[in-house]
């Protein structure tokens, strides 16, 4: 190539579908397309759309192509998520994780499955174990898994399709699968014992080149037949990228999109971490357990503001704290410390107006972001990325409730491309992301608010090992 070529990013959210495309040190962004990311409810059963994917990232790289020279391609998707391959490609169509199973499924499934304490995953509803979804496909499709040939993490997936190659990373696989022990970084007893571990390719790393990109889709996409294809990430391991080589741990990194989830880097101490309360380890693109807990965030608070995206002003905000209006989890269907239990508004008489609304779901996720830290036990520096990071009352909020900490927002939402982006910028400076400071609000009475939310969290999730700061 005569000029220094683009890194293009595949980035898939459980929500939305992107390409981003960075010029080649990642100081901007040159080209930007979405879609919604639909899933299929059926047949066989709830499925992702990875047809309707396929043909958007196609037509996005052919689009984009046309003015700029793309030279390399990393793709960065959710976690949960697996797909199962025979010798013609997909032998069955990619579960969603929030497809659900009969009960005789999941009642086998939990008596093999490792324990906590080994795993550091917990069990969580639907397939968000993706260890969950493969032993389901076992015992629905048989015949079908009998032929099965590899089976391949999300972002790995989207990897062989662009260049053939089939390989293995240990974010995807690290996140909740099930399959993995991290402290021990070895296979789970579950998936040794049931072979599935032999069905996965080598493990890569998240930064390696894999091959050039097949030379049908360049001709197709008029990308260079020497665009390198990488293995790809986890999303969250992602966005935590940029942070690991330029703040002291310990920190805390706070993602936020359809999933909030807070990631301990570096702690000094060992949480207690507890999965019945969706508290887990993740793994770093090195291996590392990472502590973590998460929440719905961008969902629940979609379903509080109603749809109202305006950011509440801290008038609104002190309003309801006067009317002692509370919003108690949970207002999602999965994952979470208080999943199991239906979350409902006191004193719902104080949403007036959709500005009300907004702050209610302000409040309730500074609130559910805040108690995640303290299960964790997150220290340092905190730093806020993604749709949080664009509502400066929230940040403020959370500011004032974890006021020993110095607290930052990013202030772009491309916090997880950009991560992506800088494994395949190893030849050239990385750049900095722009922190904003956030100043903590000096909200009257929310230290009380709090205390009086957390008397109301459901006591039988709480009751052992309550956060030292509720």
């Amino acid at each position: 190539m005569s000029k220094p070529s683009a890194i293009a990013v595949i980035d898939i959210g459980k929500t939305n579908a992107k390409l981003v495309v960075w010029d080649h040190q990642g100081g901007h962004i040159l080209f930007e397309t979405d879609r919604p990311n639909r899933s299929i409810d059926g047949p066989p059963y709830r499925h992702l759309d990875t047809d309707g994917l396929w043909e958007f990232y196609l037509s996005a790289l052919h689009t984009a192509s046309q003015d700029i020279i793309i030279g390399k391609i990393i793709v960065t998707t959710h976690g949960a998520t697996v797909a199962v391959l025979n010798d013609e490609g997909l032998a069955l169509p990619i579960p969603d994780y929030e497809n659900t199973y009969p009960d005789t499924i999941n009642h086998a499934y939990d008596t093999i499955r490792d324990a906590f304490e080994q795993s550091q995953s917990p069990r969580l509803p639907a397939g968000l174990n993706f260890g969950r979804q493969i032993f389901a496909l076992e015992e629905n499709f048989a015949d079908e898994m009998a032929k099965t040939t590899d089976f391949l993490p999300f972002p790995q997936y989207w990897a062989w399709k662009l260049c053939s190659v089939k390989a293995n990373e240990v974010t995807s696989l690290g996140c909740h699968s099930d399959l993995w022990r991290p402290h021990q970084k070895d296979w789970s007893h579950l998936a040794k014992s049931r072979g599935w571990d032999l069905k996965f390719p080598p493990m890569r790393k998240a930064g390696d080149v894999l091959e050039h990109i097949r030379t049908d889709i360049a001709r197709k996409t008029g990308l260079p037949e020497d665009c390198q294809i990488y293995c790809g990430i986890h999303d969250s391991n992602a966005s935590l990228l940029p942070l690991i080589n330029r703040l002291d741990q310990p920190f805390t990194l706070i993602s936020s999109g359809t999933w909030t989830i807070c990631f301990a880097i570096g702690s000094k101490t060992t949480p207690e971490l507890n999965e019945e309360r969706d508290t887990l380890c993740n793994v770093d693109l090195n291996g590392n357990a990472v502590p973590s807990a998460r929440f719905m965030g961008g969902r629940e608070y979609g379903v509080l503001a109603n749809g109202n995206r305006e950011t509440p002003t801290m008038a609104a905000i002190t309003r309801l704290i006067d009317n002692d209006c509370f919003a108690i989890p949970s207002f999602a269907d999965a994952g979470g410390p208080f999943a199991q239990h239906p979350g409902y508004i006191k004193n719902r008489h104080a949403l007036k107006t959709p500005e009300d609304e907004a702050a209610l779901a302000t409040l309730y996720c500074a609130l559910m972001t805040d108690y995640c830290l303290d299960m964790i036990k997150g220290t340092g520096t905190i730093v806020i990325e993604g749709p949080f990071a664009g509502n400066p009352t929230l940040c403020g909020l959370l500011a004032q409730l974890r006021h020993d900490q110095t607290v930052f927002a990013t202030p772009d939402s491309a916090g997880t491309s950009f991560g992506a982006a800088i494994l395949a910028m190893n030849d050239h400076a990385i750049p900095q992301r722009t922190f904003t400071t956030v100043l903590p609000s000096t909200c009257r009475a929310l230290e009380s608010y709090k205390h009086e939310w957390c008397k109301m969290l459901p006591a039988a999730v709480i009751s052992d090992s309550k956060p030292d700061s509720v």
